[in-house]
């Protein structure tokens, strides 16, 4: 009744400790009922109905606590029996349940003209619920007066509860009357028994004033004390049409197939007129019955495997198969959810285009990377044969002119001012170099990723040891990629880390290359801080790899690529 969410929070614990005074109060109410003189059967059917009001009311309430319809129903239940006080001999007990026994009679026509939110949509429907509750319990204040006035000593009092009983079943009519068609589709089952319980009421008012034989009375007074019944049956019909709706308007909008078929795979009819969920799919493509038929005929096996598994264990299964169809070769994805039973839904997706999009993706980014691997070969290579050789050839041409100036009788100064030069451009040929070997190593080119990796260990300025190597040529995509994650992560280890140590690996395990570089220093480094780490993420996804950083606060940084080597 009551589930864990429910339960959860002060709102779980009114509505427990509710249901606990409610049905106490039910319980009393029937045995003075059944001591006054009541029917057994009769006690009992009110009994149900006052159950039906509080629990259900209790059920809706905490699966919808924004819908007043829940407390409204609840509110009727707990107020069901007010009546009964007044049999308890108690006088003023007696009076009060006297004066407040038609409230459940008011609360049920409030429910009606709130229905299905709880809250009045027009202000005349609020003024007629307001004074139907002050007059019908006015009216049995009246008649409770010590002194005897008008209203009992003749038939009007009834007739003025008889207006208030038309006013109530004109409104509940107009309400449905003036509504939208679908509006009318979802009010019909609460609006129709609140009509019937409105004439019951009616004809009563009219047993009460007009003499008619015992027998009509008496199942006119049956017919009042069960009618309310059908205004709980309704708001249950009511919800789960409204619910029904809402699921099938969910499922139109979903632009998936789905189907249902059995544990033993054989193919669930979908109920004949039931409009389809294939709202926005392209036609041409199977679906249903032909759908089913073609991923058993490819994968029928997986197909009874996961429907077992989903019915046995209750959790969403899913599996990848392809057709190959008059459009060519599509690709699809299937998820199995229990749905009965014995039976499972299946929503079947085609991820055709979104897979080839993500391949090109791929392919685009690859292209990128080599493109950009290739203009720094092309940019080495030019620093290289030109300015770097162009220096070198003005170094040479520097140290010809001083062997010239040392001769005997040569100007010191000119000599110095020779030296100084030669210095000037050694240095500019170290970094031109420097540069060169920045944007693309030739040591990479020339020799392969173990000894552009010994380099870079040989050139930092933290002490690295080289655990592993790789032992043949890779592609050059992959190299460089390579490459440059461990020359990132070393120049980061010398910036960052303060650390005493690195350490570096480069293995081809299987397909794959696996690289790592760690070290002994402060930890705490963050990818999302700079572009360094973004940069090598995008460089080594683009040749379909994988980059992780470990590097918790104090315990050093591991970077570990792992790039698949075909």
């Amino acid at each position: 009744m009551w589930h864990s969410g429910s339960m959860r929070g002060r709102g779980g614990w009114l509505r427990f400790g509710l249901g606990v005074a409610g049905t106490i109060a039910a319980v009393v109410g029937a045995g003075l009922a059944y001591s006054s003189g009541r029917p057994a059967s009769a006690t009992v059917v009110d009994f149900a109905i006052c159950l039906t009001y509080l629990l259900g009311g209790l059920v809706i309430w905490a699966r919808d606590p924004d819908n007043r319809t829940g407390p409204l129903m609840a509110s009727i239940g707990l107020t069901w029996n007010i009546s009964t006080l007044a049999s308890t001999g108690i006088p003023q007990l007696a009076d009060l349940g006297n004066a407040l026994g038609d409230t459940p009679t008011a609360l049920l026509f409030v429910l009606v003209l709130a229905y299905p939110t709880g809250r009045f949509e027009r202000r005349s429907d609020r003024l007629a619920a307001i004074a139907l509750a002050v007059g019908i319990t006015l009216l049995n204040v009246l008649q409770l007066a010590p002194t005897p006035i008008w209203i009992n000593v003749n038939p009007n009092g009834y007739i003025v509860g008889l207006s208030l009983s038309i006013v109530a079943t004109t409104l509940t009519i107009r309400r449905w009357a003036t509504a939208s068609s679908r509006t009318r589709r979802d009010l019909l089952p609460v609006l129709v028994a609140g009509v019937v319980l409105g004439v019951t009421l009616l004809l009563n008012g009219v047993r009460r004033i007009f003499e008619m034989p015992d027998d009509v009375g008496a199942l006119l007074l049956a017919i009042k004390d069960a009618a309310p019944a059908a205004i709980p049956i309704a708001l249950l019909v009511g919800f789960y049409r409204q619910s029904e709706h809402r699921l099938q308007a969910l499922v139109d909008a979903v632009p998936d197939r789905m189907f249902r078929f059995a544990r033993d795979g054989h193919y669930i009819e979908t109920r004949p007129g039931r409009r389809g969920p294939l709202a926005g799919v392209d036609v041409d493509a199977p679906a249903g019955r032909r759908l089913h038929q073609l991923m058993l005929a490819q994968v029928g096996g997986v197909a009874s495997q996961s429907a077992a598994r989903a019915l046995d264990s209750g959790v969403l299964q899913g599996y990848d198969f392809s057709l190959a169809l008059p459009g060519g070769l599509r690709d699809f994805e299937a998820r199995l959810a229990p749905s009965g039973p014995d039976e499972v839904t299946a929503i079947v997706r085609d991820f055709t285009d979104q897979r080839a999009a993500e391949a090109e993706l791929r392919r685009s980014r690859a292209r990128i990377v080599e493109a950009t691997d290739a203009e720094r070969r092309r940019l080495e290579r030019d620093l290289h044969d030109g300015a770097q050789q162009r220096l070198v050839s003005v170094s040479l041409a520097l140290r010809l002119l001083r062997s010239r100036l040392a001769a005997p009788g040569s100007n010191d100064e000119a000599m110095a001012a020779s030296d100084e030069a030669a210095s000037e451009l050694k240095t500019a040929i170290k970094e031109l170099r420097e540069l060169a070997r920045g944007i693309h190593p030739a040591i990479l080119t020339e020799a392969g990723l173990g000894a552009a990796i010994t380099a870079l260990a040989d050139r930092s300025t933290v002490p690295v040891v080289v655990s592993a190597l790789p032992d043949r040529r890779l592609s050059a995509a992959v190299e460089a990629a390579a490459y440059f994650v461990v020359s990132e992560s070393l120049a980061n280890v010398a910036k960052y880390a303060s650390a005493s140590h690195a350490s570096v690996g480069a293995d081809c395990a299987g397909s794959t290359l696996r690289v790592e570089i760690g070290d002994n220093g402060v930890g705490g480094a963050d990818g999302s801080r700079g572009t360094g780490i973004r940069g090598l993420e995008d460089r080594v996804a683009a040749v379909g790899g994988r980059l992780t950083i470990d590097s918790p606060a104090g315990q050093g940084t591991l970077v570990v690529a792992e790039i698949p080597i075909g």
